[in-house]
């Protein structure tokens, strides 16, 4: 029983160390993220003996993560960098590396040392670099964990050396030009030679018809039979729709195969003479279609 009360009480310590150690920065380093701080590096002048430095600290938390110099070689020559870094006392992890890369005037990286190089973690670093030509050449330092802190000095120097030579094949494995025809010095063309005249083909192109335009579609008017009788021999059709539904006098209409025209019409009703017989008529069924 008092084994299971003192474990609670050692998570609770240890909560209380871990609420109580130092708080992990969640920015970039930087003090804005639009920062560009390669744009206005810190420009180091050679003396007279072709040296320069410069110290200082940097420090993640408090959003001085990194330090950007340049320096300006007149001439070709050899660039020796030296980093000499002191970290925060003993409360140092064990990722902890001060950075540094070397970057040409085209703004290529030809020289750099972090966490993923041999002197990873190492306070001193020193990097020679040969055959560069003139122009500015920038120096990048920069703490990659977020708790860290260091300070540091930077000495360069500088020593004027002859341009590389560049060693090519030319003209040794170059082939020689294989003979060429011999061209007389005047033309030898007989006089009577006359080209062949080119063969001119001739296509042509039919013109494909236009499309005919579609025909508008006629819309017809339904209706149906409401009275068959015979006068002077000849069937009179009663159709039940007249001027108030679209139909008039002189309009065609037909019932299956029997056409015929409307007369006598008024608002409710037209009258047709078909020459078929009642029989017929009814034989064709009761709906009447009529054309406008």
């Amino acid at each position: 029983m008092r084994w299971i009360v003192l474990v609670p009480a050692a998570f609770a310590a240890a909560a209380l160390a871990a609420c109580g150690g130092p708080k992990v920065p969640m920015h970039s380093g930087y003090k804005t993220d639009t920062a560009k701080p390669w744009k206005k590096p810190k420009v180091l002048a050679f003396d007279e003996k072709g040296e320069a430095k410069s110290d200082g600290d940097l420090s993640y938390r408090d959003y001085r993560r990194a330090r950007w110099f340049a320096v300006d070689l007149p001439a070709n020559g050899e660039l020796s960098v030296k980093l000499d870094i002191t970290p925060p006392g003993d409360a140092v992890n064990e990722d902890f590396d001060l950075a540094m890369e070397v970057l040409d005037p085209g703004f290529r990286v030809i020289s750099k040392s972090d966490l993923e190089e041999q002197d990873a973690g190492e306070l001193a670093k020193a990097k020679t670099l040969v055959d560069l030509r003139p122009g500015r050449y920038l120096i990048h330092l920069y703490l990659q964990g977020r708790m860290d802190l260091a300070e540091y000095e930077l000495r360069l120097a500088w020593k004027r050396t002859a341009p590389a030579e560049i060693k090519t094949s030319f003209p040794s494995e170059v082939e020689f030009v294989k003979p060429l025809a011999m061209v007389p010095p005047k033309d030898d063309t007989p006089v009577t030679y006359r080209p062949p005249q080119p063969i001119v083909s001739r296509i042509t192109v039919r013109k494909q018809p236009k499309p005919e335009p579609d025909k508008p579609k006629v819309q017809t008017l339904s209706a149906r039979i409401t009275a068959i009788v015979i006068i002077d021999n000849k069937t009179q059709l009663t159709i039940g729709r007249g001027t108030a539904n679209g139909a008039a006098d002189g309009m065609k209409g037909a019932i299956k195969n029997i056409g015929f025209t409307l007369t006598g019409c008024t608002e409710t009703r037209c009258k047709a003479i078909l020459s078929a017989t009642p029989d017929q008529v009814r034989a064709a069924g009761d709906s009447v279609v009529i054309m406008p």
